[in-house]
């Protein structure tokens, strides 16, 4: 006995899906519209009646006799006739395009070539989903009758459906708009919907969209292959509409429930996170109550020596000058006397100096640890860099007296005055030269002969801030330290060598000026911060 293919089962399956599908919406119709059950209305559902026994004998056909025996029927076309007498003035398209597949099945039953899967030649438009649509449908089928059966049954039950006339422009159109579901069309020319299938599963964008394989292959094994492959459902046609309904239905309601689970667990993972960037907060302002506690004491002991340095510097200062006087009425040629109570009077005018500013720096920690803003005053930025550059200099000197650095000073002359704090300014500038020092004076540890440390200090007025840069070329900040630089206790050095406070309150000095403090690095060449303050 011959056997039938797998291709013309295929192929006598479609005509018969176009007579079902087409008789089955006209019954519908003809419901909604409380038509009479008139001789036009009996006929078509022994189309649709017969046509489905058809599909089961064509089942279990083993030949093509078989196929044909199974498929032989005229009392089709002559209840068709019956039909389109009937329905034809309103209903007349449909009634033709089943008349057109039943003659395809007459043609074969009575000794023709089998019917050839009809392909499309145009590509299938696409329908805009509506404000009440129940979801969003890729339908792709070869065949434009199966297209249009689809969409039609799928557009009455309230879905908005878009179709494809072949594998690559379903996958274009995955591509360009969501869909809540995917039907799918195995046997299609080039990419084979298990080709669709595959691709579909395989990307991490796609994977979650349902698919469910509506197909003429009535094999077992391509059904399990479907659903190995990872599809939600396998449905053979001709489909029953009521089950489609309920696939779809079942389909999309898990399609919803994972949403929503996905939905939830990133709400969920956000909520931890924010939950532990406060938990991180909490710990840093612990920290910082108790630094700041702690930094209220220290400052208020030191203030008292620091009373009497400057007060005594002063009386110091006053005293040398009345030597010098004394000593210029009773020796006009003073000789080395003359030059060391100089040298006395103008030592003693420095440590008055640095002293006041000591206090300065102390007053501003008890204003810090008190939570006080203090008194912004109109300050001249060059002077203060340079004022930082030869205090942080100095004091790198102090502790490693073979170090040499090349200091460019670039400071835009004419800058106008800014109100700031000049004491937390300073404080800023000293925190991030004191970094730069010290990055160039480890990497002159490990660097090849010729590596010269070099430090650029420069300033730029703009349209309504002023810049402040600085630049070194030790061994720059890793990107991945980049994002935690600013976060309070947070260091590079070993332990002993640094709070991990000092770029931090320097962050938030910057912040409370209503200004920017940024870092940018390439690791191995160089590092700069940027100060940017705004003139009002």
């Amino acid at each position: 006995m011959e056997e039938l293919t797998s291709a013309l089962r295929h192929d006598l399956r479609t005509p018969l899906n176009h007579v079902i599908g087409y008789g089955e919406m006209l019954l519908e119709a003809l419901a909604e519209d409380d038509a009479p059950n008139g001789p036009g209305v009996e006929a078509l559902r022994e189309i649709v009646a017969r046509s489905r026994e058809q599909v089961r004998l064509l089942q279990s056909a083993r030949g093509i006799e078989d196929a044909r025996a199974a498929l032989r029927d005229e009392r089709t076309l002559n209840d068709l006739y019956i039909v389109s007498g009937t329905l034809a003035s309103r209903y007349g398209d449909d009634v033709a395009k089943m008349r057109q597949a039943a003659e395809r099945i007459a043609s074969f039953a009575n000794g023709g070539a089998g019917p050839a899967n009809e392909r499309a030649a145009e590509p299938a438009a696409s329908a805009a989903a509506g404000a009440g649509s129940r979801g969003t449908i890729l339908a792709a089928d070869d065949n434009p009758q199966n297209r249009e059966l689809l969409k039609r049954m799928l557009e009455r039950q309230g879905y908005s459906v878009t179709t494809a006339a072949n594998g690559e422009e379903c996958l274009r159109l995955i591509a360009a708009q969501r869909f809540d579901l995917v039907l799918l069309d195995v046997i299609m020319p080039g990419l084979s919907g298990f080709d669709v299938l595959n691709r579909i599963r395989t990307s991490e964008q796609w994977r979650n969209i349902p698919v469910i394989v509506v197909s003429a292959l009535d094999e077992s094994s391509a059904a399990i292959r479907c659903i190995e492959m990872g599809a939600e459902d396998y449905l053979p046609k001709p489909f029953d509409p009521v089950l489609l309904k309920a696939r779809i239905g079942a389909t999309l309601e898990k399609k919803h429930l994972r949403d929503q689970e996905m939905r939830y667990a990133r709400e969920l993972e956000q909520a931890l996170e924010e939950l532990q960037r406060a938990q991180d907060k909490l710990v840093v302002q612990e920290k910082m109550a108790s630094l700041g506690a702690l930094t209220a004491g220290i400052a208020h002991e030191l203030k008292n020596p620091l009373n009497f340095i400057t007060n005594f510097a002063a009386l110091a200062r006053e005293a040398a000058g009345e030597l010098q006087k004394e000593l210029e009425k009773s020796e006009p040629d003073r000789g080395e006397i003359g030059y060391l109570a100089g040298t006395i009077a103008g030592n003693v005018g420095r440590i008055e100096e640095h002293g006041k500013r000591a206090d300065r720096i102390v007053r501003g920690m008890l204003l810090h640890s008190r939570g006080q803003a203090g008194t912004r005053e109109l300050s001249d930025i060059n002077a203060l860099v340079d004022e930082a550059l030869n205090l942080a200099y100095h004091g790198i000197r102090a502790r490693d007296h073979s170090f040499n650095v090349n200091i460019r000073r670039e400071l835009q002359p004419g800058l106008p005055a800014i109100p700031v704090r000049a004491e937390d300014i300073s404080r800023v500038l000293l925190n991030i030269l004191n970094n730069a020092f010290y990055a160039m004076q480890e990497k002159r540890k490990t660097a090849p002969p010729g590596y010269a440390p070099e430090l650029l200090a420069q300033t730029t007025h703009q349209e309504d801030s002023i810049a402040i840069t600085i630049e070194d070329n030790g061994n720059g900040v890793p990107a991945a330290i980049q994002k935690k630089i600013f976060d309070p206790f947070f260091t590079t050095k070993p332990a002993g060598s640094g709070t991990g406070l000092g770029l931090s309150i320097s962050f938030d000095i910057v912040r409370a000026h209503e200004g920017s403090l940024s870092v940018e690095s390439e690791p191995g060449q160089f590092a700069r911060f940027r100060i940017v303050l705004p003139r009002v």
